[in-house]
């Protein structure tokens, strides 16, 4: 029972230290932070349209 309970605290402490490990260390630079553009989820719809009549 000692044992287990003694696992059970290791294992808990190494998954708690993983995910402030994991919070606190970026791997990517402020620098490359401020060259990410997000994405515009717009469509053409007449390309749509286009590429349809293509596969018929």
């Amino acid at each position: 029972m000692i044992m287990a309970l003694i696992i059970l605290l290791t294992v808990a402490a190494w998954i708690v230290f993983g995910v402030y490990h994991a919070k606190t260390e970026s791997s990517i630079s402020q620098q490359d932070l401020r060259q990410v553009v997000p994405l515009t989820p717009t469509f053409d719809n007449d390309i749509i349209k286009k590429l349809r009549s293509r596969e018929e």
